[in-house]
């Protein structure tokens, strides 16, 4: 607990993830073993979505969250030297509400009106009002283009000449290569590029044209926005559906990510877009600044 810094003349009216009204409310059903929170917990007073019995903070397109994580005191301060923390454990039991009226912070730009649409972000849950979560527009690429020659033994491929990023477990294809050999491991070179790769298979390339592809972005540049786990991904060359899954390099900008679907060939540098949240059935019932706490319900 830190010193006290100041004193408020109007005490808050409550924290996020707190009840808002004695109004009746409903509990996501549970089942045998009820809700545990899942890898990298879950944030109390956000949006969060149920995987049979393992809640997540972060969800995927088109999927509307199970409900809102109640402010239950099992968060705990995770972080060394922080003053405060809403994260539940992995691990930790969780009551999710998917009826009731809360208590959330106005995560909006703007101040809410009454009975304005509530809006879930897909990356951490967190509450928006009137228009969907802002996401990202980045500039990515999947897999790789290259030239590459049988090394010694001829499971191995020489690469020179590379554009874009070569990933272990990519799918590699062109003249020499047999359908369906993949990237085992990186022998040498620069990590990526361009070096003597293992491969899944033996091949015969000679100085051929070859493209590596999976389920590996690699984003070079940001036009807007910010990229998190859970946000549905759009471009030319993208799969369809695709989700980012995990973060392997980077801060939610440019970097590596992890894409729960993996592409069926290379996809060159290209204009993606992620998509920021999904509406849900809960309606504003207070108004309430940017930053401020404010009411939601499902009663009408």
């Amino acid at each position: 607990m830190s010193f006290q810094t100041q004193v408020n003349l109007t005490p808050a009216p409550a924290q996020a993830g707190d009840f808002a009204s004695s109004n009746p409310r409903v509990s996501v059903l549970a089942g045998e073993g009820g809700l545990i929170a899942g890898s990298g917990g879950v944030i109390v007073g956000n949006f969060a979505w149920n995987n049979n019995g393992v809640v997540q903070s972060y969800g995927t397109a088109p999927n509307s969250p199970d409900g809102i994580v109640h402010r239950e005191m099992q968060a705990l301060i995770q972080t060394y030297l922080a003053e405060s923390g809403n994260n539940i454990p992995q691990g930790f039991p969780v009551n999710l509400f998917n009826e009731g009226d809360f208590w959330v912070k106005n995560n909006s730009a703007s101040a809410t009106t009454m009975n304005e649409f509530v809006y879930a972000r897909y990356s951490d849950g967190a509450v928006f009002f009137g228009s969907t979560p802002t996401g990202a527009t980045v500039t990515g690429s999947i897999g790789a283009t290259f030239t590459a020659s049988a090394g010694t033994p001829t499971t191995q491929l020489v690469v020179t000449a590379v554009t874009g990023l070569i990933s272990i477990g990519d799918t590699v294809s062109g003249t020499g290569i047999t359908a369906g050999t993949t990237i085992v491991s990186q022998a040498s070179g620069t990590t990526g590029g361009a070096g003597t790769y293992n491969l899944s298979a033996a091949n015969t390339c000679s100085a051929a044209t070859v493209t590596s592809f999976g389920n590996v972005l690699n984003v070079t540049a940001v036009s807007s926005g910010t990229l998190a786990i859970g946000d549905p991904v759009t471009g030319t060359g993208i799969p369809a559906s695709a989700n980012i899954s995990g973060i392997i390099t980077g801060t939610n900008g440019i970097g590596v990510y992890t894409l729960d679907v993996a592409a069926t060939a290379y996809a060159a540098s290209t204009t993606v877009t992620a998509v920021g949240g999904v509406v849900t059935s809960w309606k504003a019932k207070s108004v309430a600044n940017a930053g401020e706490l404010v009411k939601i319900s499902t009663w009408g």
